[in-house]
């Protein structure tokens, strides 16, 4: 019996490597995108941190509380910055998402050809196997019956002498 072939797994391999190559940019995109997330939580984390140390501290002179308050003005803007960027690299993942979503939905396409082709291919496959059992099973049949006439021959010619 011939050896199952799927005539599309060309297509097949090259949409699967489409993919691997859309996951993979997503994931950049993705990690990406977080890096900045994670930015902007350390900043409020290193604001609140120094928060606590001067609250804890007490007495604060004028320079320090004045220190405090540019170092706060200068979060909010670098979070403004970051929201922009944030924004901008979320929408980068939202289109890499869509892009490997449409190329898994394609190469899924593919491979429920093949998995449709295959069973087609096994199906056929069982059918010549049972073909062959009845031509074989049809064979021993015949010959049981040529050889009980045969042997029914010999026991007439027997019984005539």
């Amino acid at each position: 019996m011939k050896r199952f072939s799927f005539r599309l797994q060309r297509l097949l391999d090259i949409r699967k490597d489409r993919e691997e190559e859309a996951k993979i940019e997503l994931a950049k995109a993705s990690g990406a995108y977080q890096l900045e997330v994670n930015k902007k939580l350390g900043m409020f984390e290193t604001l609140r941190e120094l928060r606590s140390s001067l609250s804890a501290r007490g007495n604060l002179t004028l320079a320090e509380l004045q220190e405090y308050d540019r170092l706060s003005q200068d979060t909010d803007l670098a979070v403004l910055v970051l929201d922009k960027e944030i924004e901008a690299k979320k929408l980068i993942m939202e289109e890499k998402l869509v892009i490997y979503t449409k190329l898994k939905q394609e190469r899924r396409a593919v491979e429920i050809l093949k998995e449709k082709a295959l069973e087609k291919y096994r199906e056929e496959e069982k059918r010549e196997e049972q073909q062959v059992l009845d031509e074989m099973g049809q064979n021993i049949h015949r010959k049981n019956q040529a050889d009980r006439k045969n042997s029914e021959n010999q026991n007439e010619g027997f019984s005539e002498v």
